[in-house]
């Protein structure tokens, strides 16, 4: 218990010195308002057809579309680029705990934020939705029609797409709601820890510059037409759907497995981790 309250005390201090940085500022704000240029063409589209939406399906229309996550991803990469995290409460810390557990409360603090972001990215867009939408589980009718665009007129009118047929046919809105917010939720965690553990073990900024070049490789696999393999595919769900159902257990096993053996390598390491030297990098 005493140990719990150690790792939630060490959050709570940090998730006030990070918020009061402008750079987590701009981050987080960027992670609100750079979804409302696909937000307002989704609703323009609505108000065309003439029909109310789900308030649900904004978000789950705006996080479909790849260049939306693309950019979405790198508001979420300044808020966790000062990774380690070290200040000048660190020294204290460690003097308190051990490194193992530091490093575990590190991880608990990405966990935090990216649930905060990820708030941050959904709520505004179910909010905004509300004069044009309803409450439940059904999809409605804008969204249906927009799944059959398979000429993307609508799309190229609009300037928004949603080809995600079999989702909306293996699930109701809500379920692929939480399931979005869950794959998303999970690419940030993974996301972050790839910045934080390179960042960590590496120094500098290679753990900012190696999660970058995994994050925009996705653009590139998709280009390719490989996006089951592009880990940025993982954050939507509906990238594993097909007539055969939704198969979500796959990115989620994926960027589970893999955020945990990046926790494994970090604790392997954190003992050979100069804390002094990283104190000095970050003032």
């Amino acid at each position: 218990m005493r140990k719990l309250q150690s790792i939630l005390q060490i959050t709570k201090n940090l998730l006030l010195y990070e918020w009061s940085d402008k750079r987590v500022i701009m981050g987080f704000l960027a992670g609100v308002t750079v979804p409302f240029y696909w937000l307002k063409n989704f609703l323009d589209y609505v108000a065309a057809v003439g029909e109310p939406v789900n308030i649900l399906e904004a978000f789950l229309v705006v996080e479909h579309e790849y260049k939306s996550v693309m950019f979405l991803v790198l508001g979420w990469f300044l808020i966790v680029s000062d990774a380690p995290f070290v200040n000048g409460n660190t020294y204290y810390s460690l003097c308190r705990t051990k490194k193992r557990s530091w490093n575990l409360t590190m991880v608990f603090y990405i966990l935090v934020q990216a649930a905060l972001y990820t708030a941050g990215v959904a709520l505004p867009m179910v909010m905004a939705s509300l004069p044009w939408g309803f409450v439940g589980k059904m999809w409605s009718s804008p969204v249906y029609l927009l799944s059959q665009d398979f000429t993307l007129s609508r799309s190229e009118e609009y300037g928004i797409r949603f080809l995600q047929r079999d989702m909306m046919r293996s699930m109701n809105v809500l379920q692929a709601f939480l399931a979005t917010v869950l794959c998303f939720f999970l690419y940030l965690v993974l996301t972050g820890l790839i910045l934080y553990t390179g960042n960590l073990l590496l120094g500098g900024i290679w753990g900012l510059a190696i999660a970058f070049v995994v994050h925009v490789g996705g653009l590139g696999m998709r280009f390719l037409g490989q996006i089951r393999f592009a880990l940025m595919g993982y954050a939507s769900p509906g990238n594993f759907a097909d007539a055969g159902g939704i198969h979500l257990v796959r990115p989620v096993a994926v960027m589970v497995v893999l955020a945990a053996a990046l926790v494994a390598i970090q604790c392997c390491l954190i003992d050979k981790v100069d804390f002094k030297e990283q104190m000095h990098v970050h003032e």
